[in-house]
């Protein structure tokens, strides 16, 4: 009995990923897969049953990888606002890194409705972004009154940025987002009468 080893199963979650970024997930047969992978139709069965197990695969590494990454970026200081630029940076650049991301977690979605494989780590983040506001809270940097709302907003904007945003990206994108965040976009202007 041959043995399965991680490093031939994260060849063929690659080559997946890349035919899911291009093409349509019910265009994308295993044999194309196994053809990406260079590997026998056989050797991807004895992986993944099917295209729903490799791609519920695919949306579990991606999970990890991404949570090991915010834990990794979010320990490099301890001060709250650069703690949440790391998140915020973390977060953008693995979406830049696995475009592909959002139309496997977006068709999760919509076909398994409620318990969609990415939602755990989708209440991971929104958890990662209140820990990050009581941490702010208890060292006096900042306080938001609504952190359940709040996360909610940071997360839904930055998937707006990631999806809509200029690229090549600026370099200083994550200090401004979490500025805009935390300090708003609007100046307050002085007094003036408004005209009709």
């Amino acid at each position: 009995m041959r043995t399965k080893t991680p490093f031939l199963a994260d060849r063929m979650l690659d080559a997946a990923a890349r035919l899911f970024g291009t093409q349509r997930f019910h265009e994308v047969r295993m044999e194309d897969i196994a053809a990406e992978a260079d590997v026998g139709k056989g050797t991807l069965y004895r992986y993944f049953n099917d295209k729903e197990e490799l791609y519920s695969a695919l949306l579990d590494r991606a999970s990890t990888q991404l949570l090991a990454r915010l834990q990794k970026e979010t320990a490099a200081t301890d001060e709250p606002r650069p703690r949440l630029r790391a998140f915020v940076g973390a977060i953008i650049a693995f979406f830049d890194e696995h475009p592909h991301l959002f139309d496997l977690i977006q068709r999760a979605e919509v076909l398994r409705g409620p318990n969609f494989p990415w939602k755990k780590t989708r209440e991971r983040l929104l958890q990662l972004a209140k820990e990050l506001f009581d941490e702010a809270r208890a060292c006096e940097e900042f306080v938001i009154h609504d952190p359940e709302t709040a996360a909610l907003l940071l997360l839904g904007g930055m998937r707006a940025v990631i999806r809509f945003g200029k690229r090549p990206r600026p370099r200083d994108l994550a200090r401004r987002i979490v500025d805009a965040f935390l300090e708003g976009n609007a100046l307050k202007m002085p007094q003036l009468e408004c005209r009709n």
